[in-house]
This record gives C-alpha cells, sequence and structure tokens, in this order.
C-alpha cells in the first residue's frame, strides 16, 4: 500500500506503538481454521478471498504497484501486477487480504502495495501488518515449523518448502529464518552492498552492515561471477560479522534474485568453549585463511 490519501485527504496515520504483530498471526490462523485448510496444498488463494471477503482476484497490467485493492459493499477486487512470479504473486494477494482483514477502517479506494524494499515496509505499521498476515497465511507455522526443524540448514531445504507451500525464495528464507532451530540469519544485497539483515531470534552476533566483506562467497557474485558458488562454503567469523565471541564457524550460501539481488544466508555454529553457545563443534582449520582473517583463494 502506498502513499495514497485516506479519509479527508490526509496520509494514512501509522498506528500509535507500531505494528501488531500477534494480531496478525491470530488473524491470519483463526481464517485458515474457518476455511478447514489442514494442508499447504490447500491454501488457494482465490478460493479463500472470495469465501472470507467476497473479494475476486484479477491480473492487469500494473505500472507503479505489484497489487491494490478496492474494497465494496457487496464485493471486492485486488489486481495483482500481471506477469508476476508465482510465489510473489501469492505473496501479493495474501497482502492485500492482509488489509481486507486488519484494516476495515482503512479507506483503500485506489491504494496499492508500491514496488519497494522488505527494509521500507518497517515505517508503515499497516504494511508490515499486512505482511506478517501475509507470510502466516501463506506459510502457517504449525505446518511450516515441523519441516524446519529434523534438516541440516541449507537452500535445498528451503526450496523444497519454497515449492511446498507454492511461494517465493526470499519469503520462504525468512520464515525459515524465523521458525528454523539454527542460529542464522538472511542478508539481502544488490551490487555487493547489503540493503538489510534479518536474523533468527536466537542470533546473537551483529552482522557487518555496508559492503559485503572482500572474502566472502557473496561477493563473488558481482566482483568474480566466474568463481561464484551455490554451494555451502566456510568463512571467517570476520568477514561477516562485527564480534567473532562465541564462534566456532561461519558458513553462507547465496542464491540470485532476479537481474541484481543476492540473498545469502548465514549459519553460525558456537564455541564449545563457552557453555551457553551450544554443543561441540569442530574448530575451523586455520589452514583455510589468511593471518588478516580472510578465506584463502585455492
Amino acid at each position: 500500500m502506498g502513499n495514497q490519501p485516506g479519509r479527508g485527504g490526509a496520509f494514512l496515520r501509522p498506528m500509535i506503538g507500531g505494528p501488531d504483530q500477534n494480531r496478525a498471526l491470530r488473524e491470519a490462523l483463526a481464517l485458515l481454521k474457518r476455511c478447514g485448510v489442514e494442508k499447504p496444498e490447500e491454501i488457494d488463494l482465490e478460493l479463500i478471498a472470495w469465501h472470507a471477503f467476497k473479494a475476486l482476484v484479477q491480473e492487469r497490467p500494473l505500472s507503479h504497484c505489484n497489487a491494490r485493492v478496492v474494497r465494496g459493499h457487496l464485493r471486492s477486487l485486488i489486481t495483482v501486477a500481471s506477469g508476476t512470479s508465482r510465489g510473489r504473486r501469492r505473496f501479493n494477494i495474501a497482502h492485500e487480504m492482509g488489509h481486507l482483514a486488519l484494516h476495515p477502517n482503512m479507506n483503500q479506494l485506489a491504494l496499492c502495495s508500491v514496488k519497494e524494499g522488505f527494509w521500507q515496509y518497517r515505517a508503515r505499521p499497516e504494511e508490515a501488518e499486512a505482511n506478517f498476515f501475509a507470510a502466516e497465511l501463506l506459510m502457517p507455522e504449525p505446518l511450516f515449523s515441523p519441516r524446519c526443524q529434523a534438516e541440516k540448514p541449507g537452500f535445498d531445504l528451503i526450496e523444497n518448502l519454497a515449492g511446498e507451500f507454492a511461494t517465493s525464495l526470499t519469503a520462504t528464507a525468512l520464515r525459515y529464518v524465523e521458525h528454523g532451530p539454527w542460529d542464522c540469519c538472511a542478508v539481502w544485497s544488490q551490487n555487493g552492498n547489503i540493503h538489510w539483515i534479518s536474523t533468527s531470534e536466537s542470533f546473537r552476533w551483529k552482522v557487518r552492515e555496508g559492503r559485503l566483506g572482500p572474502s566472502t562467497y557473496a561477493l563473488d557474485f558481482t566482483e568474480n561471477p566466474g568463481e561464484a558458488t551455490l554451494l555451502q562454503k566456510e568463512v571467517a567469523a570476520p568477514q561477516w560479522l562485527e564480534s567473532d565471541r562465541g564462534v566456532a564457524r561461519v558458513r553462507e550460501q547465496s542464491r540470485p534474485i532476479g537481474a541484481e539481488g543476492l540473498l545469502t544466508l548465514l549459519w553460525v555454529e558456537a564455541d564449545p568453549g563457552e557453555e551457553w553457545w551450544g554443543e561441540e563443534q569442530d574448530e575451523p582449520d586455520p589452514e583455510h585463511f589468511t593471518p588478516d582473517g580472510r578465506r584463502k583463494r585455492w
């Protein structure tokens, strides 16, 4: 939803205290329960939108936004941009359904979801709430979380989950970071510059901001495309983290998103020397790194 005028021509008023995540999650789960959804393949958004909100979904060319919703007295209309990938299309629909469910008093005539980055939604509580709703509707915690527990971390698992839930890789990775059992984080970069970072609740370290570390595998996608790898690799902690306290090993793995975007996942294995950091892990091999902590090129 963009900076469109609300009642009386004023801009949408931010909510006092910020977004209500708990309410958004409750409403999404309650909606799924009312619709009898028990499996990922049963999350039919067009059917749920009509059943719950009498909302039709259509595709049209949209030049300045990804999706928009118009609320009427008898029915509502959700329009999504044509040519959008399946996962992104479903998230856009679920996002607009979130506005219908959570913000019934908002004047939504001609409001639309502006094409802006994930990090920019933080300034708009209504948009953040709609995002929370959409993530829970598409990847409900009771179905999604158990599928994260038994596997070793990696993009193979996340790509399988994205296929099963019919969601985008980025949205699935963020959900995995939230519900997986590992100390991990997702990093979005473009042209070697970090734009946003999302960490798991248990992630205790501060990720470096700004430019990607010179010896990260992620930077290869920008500066050394011929050396770029989709495999999970070990990297020296200082390349990603402000402090390596409590760190035994850092692993990274990346996937290109679109023409210039790069999604990187980091997993930190705790140092057994500090009891509260977790189970024992092997120490990283010092032969793999230069004295200043950079990864050696082989």
